[in-house]
């Protein structure tokens, strides 16, 4: 299975532009680390002491500092133990993707039959060339894929425009579970006069699952944008998001449909990754 100042607007991004997940090249750096700082004193740190001079009686080391010495290297020998079992500077937990499989082709898995059922996939010869994208690294993996979809019921005046993105992490750094609900309830805190944006948990989807439902328009006179799936499992979160954008007296479906689907392709998807 991604937050200062005004937030962009998720449903508003360019539908053939893949969305920046922490991790790719174009996003924060997710884990906020410092870069390693050399060993040894600092610059214009004092010099070291020169040696005694020859014949200079010598000094009886006292019996406090052999004890300090004793706990340093004590101290020292249980540091390394710690670096090398990864208990210190690192969760030293292993990475629970539950079984998911990395899919390079997450296209591939996820077919989105529920919403093939009222839409057919319109994707348009540059699309269907640039709908998906995967990337491994050390600390996480990634695959996307996207589709335009067509009502076959819309006219040939329509001007709406339908969009499905299914988006996989294999987060195998850290745990997100302690970050994944916060994640979605600040959608929430984005609502203004022209967009709300609602936060609930469902059900029946992995260790846990939300929808985030977006509404636009006059509070007066809002209508659905935009609908989230996300689910966590383990380590691994799966991501299934519709879009829709009309003008006039063109109506989205009802969100209790689509919600519908989004679940049943969510499912499918998932499955497909364990096998």
């Amino acid at each position: 299975m991604s937050t200062p100042g005004a937030q962009p607007n998720p449903y508003q991004n360019n539908p053939y532009q893949q969305p920046t997940l922490p991790g790719t090249p174009n996003s924060p750096n997710p884990y906020g680390q410092v870069p390693p700082q050399p060993f040894g004193p600092p610059p214009g740190g004092q010099p070291p002491m020169p040696p005694p001079p020859a014949g200079a009686p010598r000094k009886p080391v006292p019996g406090w500092l052999w004890g300090l010495g004793g706990v340093l290297v004590a101290s020292a020998v249980w540091a390394a133990t710690l670096f090398a079992s990864g208990t210190l500077g690192g969760s030293g937990e292993e990475a629970d993707l539950a079984g998911y499989e990395f899919a390079k082709n997450l296209c591939e898995a996820t077919e989105f039959d529920a919403f093939q059922e009222r839409y057919e996939f319109q994707d348009s010869a540059v699309n269907k060339d640039n709908n998906r994208f995967s990337s491994r690294q050390d600390g996480l993996d990634q695959s996307q894929c996207s589709h335009t979809l067509k009502d076959p019921q819309e006219t040939s005046s329509s001007y709406s425009s339908t969009y499905v993105y299914a988006t996989a992490v294999w987060h195998k750094a850290s745990d997100p579970a302690g970050e994944f609900a916060d994640q979605r309830k600040a959608y929430e805190d984005q609502s203004n006069d022209s967009y709300s944006y609602e936060a609930k948990e469902t059900d029946g989807l992995g260790d846990e699952a939300w929808f985030v439902t977006e509404q636009r328009g006059e509070k007066s006179d809002r209508e659905l944008g935009g609908l989230t799936l996300s689910v966590r499992e383990g380590w691994f979160t799966f991501e299934m998001r519709w879009s829709w954008y009309g003008s006039g007296d063109e109506k989205p479906p009802a969100a209790s449909e689509v919600e519908k689907m989004l679940k049943t392709d969510t499912k499918a998807a998932m499955a497909e990754l364990r096998k």
